[in-house]
């Protein structure tokens, strides 16, 4: 199990910095067992 860190949702919705964007959506497309964290979920959500 692999938990999403609040920076890469961050990264993946940054347009500013597309290396760092691609990165990231790499990484979500290619998880296969990830979870949210609430911790998380809620620290993008108050972003």
């Amino acid at each position: 199990m692999n938990a999403v860190d609040t920076n890469i949702l961050i990264y993946v919705n940054d347009p500013r910095d597309t290396i760092k964007q691609a990165k990231a959506s790499s990484l979500i497309s290619n998880l296969t067992d990830g979870v949210l964290l609430w911790q998380v979920a809620c620290e993008i959500l108050d972003a």
